[in-house]
């Protein structure tokens, strides 16, 4: 059987709707044709929404999740691909989501599919967190092998290297995959909106169904019997403090050459997610490909506003009917000045002995509009092999930890909590609600007062 191309693309989305134009032309730039249309795209997406809507999740979320799924309409248009996608899964822990298609005969070969979610942020919330699904796909003779595919978003700020870490500990106790009830309504098409929405339920069902905890450990991240691509934004950062103020002046520019002493190079070495991998201290097991792009954060509101522009340019293009869409080169980085720019967005993934993905790309997109995060893609070639007799030497680097099951589930009432308070508080919509709900209150007391 043929190996499984697969897209995983990460996006720190700024809590906006994305320009599904502008990204879809992105992706196409950034991609080799010679592996074209991919089998699975996996889109790990974090801050997809405002706090409250993410929160509260179902209609709330589903127009962020719908830009996505027009972003593989207009991409199956740019591949001049006539088959549609299949949405296999649209998942979100608060503000982390996981999207997964797949071109139909591949999904036919998909026979289960697993979910997983929890929160790292404030009290186990979804402000920051994971979200994964686990595919179980037939190959031949009527064997089958797993997939799995985390969406993941760690803490923040230059100084918090040590809470990443704990971040990574906490998603391996407490991401435990169990089967999606009714798997077979998630196989719907890409472009169909009323069931993009059926599936933007918030993953709590799916995350914590009654099961038997005998195998809980056999159904962690980490396991020797399933590939794992695992991206996100990371957070990790190429210094361990905050930078001063002129510091700046030395970040590295657009057109500096390896030799210059402000090229993106220079400042690797200083990568924290390198370092304390190498240390043991996160992401056990995971490989990464050498990264030759540069850092994909923080860009400023200039950069934001050139960037605006740009996707002008190309949907102005599209307007025009042009055979060949075209992304134009960024003229100039503008940095944010209060944090150093950083590999905050990365994907790495588990390769299993004898059993290596093949790694066709790793590189960043264009700037968009909504974000000061660049997205970030991995384009591979899965061999697909039967995986239940690998080397047992890959254990998960921490056990899975009692009552996650319950903590998922205590954790969803809070976000509900807070995503109703900041639904209403926050936004014109929760507002006009709000004001609507207390002048019924006031007049059906004066109403009631007139009565008596």
């Amino acid at each position: 059987m043929a190996d499984i191309n697969t897209l995983f693309l990460t996006f720190n989305c700024g809590r906006e709707l994305v320009n599904a134009d502008f990204f879809a032309a992105s992706i196409n730039q950034g991609l080799s044709h010679a592996q074209l249309p991919p089998d699975v795209i996996a889109l790990s997406l974090q801050e997809i929404a405002p706090l409250g809507q993410s929160f509260l999740g179902g209609s709330f979320i589903s127009p962020y999740f719908e830009r996505f799924s027009q972003t593989i309409q207009k991409l199956n248009q740019l591949w001049k691909h006539d088959e549609q996608y299949e949405t296999i899964l649209c998942s979100n822990v608060g503000m982390t989501a996981l999207m997964l298609f797949a071109r139909p005969q591949v999904a036919r070969n998909i026979r289960s599919v697993q979910t997983a979610g929890t929160g790292v942020g404030a009290w186990e919330m979804g402000n920051k967190g994971a979200v994964g699904a686990r595919l179980a796909y037939a190959i031949d003779d009527g064997a089958e092998m797993d997939l799995t595919f985390v969406a993941a978003h760690l803490a923040p700020h230059e100084d918090a290297w040590q809470r990443r870490n704990l971040d990574w500990r906490s998603i391996n106790e407490n991401l435990v995959f169990t089967k999606v009830t009714g798997a077979e309504k998630t196989r719907t098409r890409a472009t169909n909106n009323e069931d993009i929405q059926e599936e933007t339920e918030p993953l709590l069902s799916s995350a914590t169904d009654d099961q038997h905890t005998s195998q809980e450990q056999d159904n962690a991240l980490i396991t020797p019997k399933s590939y794992v691509f695992f991206g996100g934004d990371l957070n990790y950062r190429t210094s361990d403090i905050a930078p001063h103020p002129d510091n700046h002046k030395a970040f590295p520019r657009r057109n500096d050459s390896p030799e210059d002493a402000t090229h993106y190079s220079h400042i690797m070495s200083n990568d924290q997610l390198t370092r304390e991998k190498a240390a043991g201290n996160t992401l056990h097991h995971l490989q990464e490909v050498p990264i030759h792009f540069a850092p994909t954060y923080k860009f400023s509101k200039t950069a934001q506003k050139q960037a605006a522009e740009t996707a002008e340019q190309v949907q102005k293009q599209i307007h025009s009917g042009t055979n060949a869409v075209v992304v134009p080169d960024e003229t100039e980085w503008h940095w944010a000045e209060h944090r150093h720019p950083s590999w905050c967005d990365r994907v790495l993934y588990l390769a299993l002995p004898g059993h290596h993905p093949t790694i066709h790309t790793y590189s960043s997109l264009s700037l968009q509009p909504s974000s000061d995060h660049k997205p970030v893609i991995l384009y591979a070639s899965i061999p697909t092999h039967a995986l239940k007799s690998l080397n047992q030497d890959i254990k998960a680097p921490y056990a899975v930890k009692a009552g996650w099951k319950q903590r998922r589930e205590a954790a969803r009432r809070r976000e509900l909590a807070v995503g109703i308070a900041t639904y209403l508080t926050c936004t014109w919509e929760g507002e006009a609600l709000l004001l609507g709900a207390i002048l019924a209150i006031v007049g059906g007391y004066a109403a009631l007062s007139s009565l008596l």
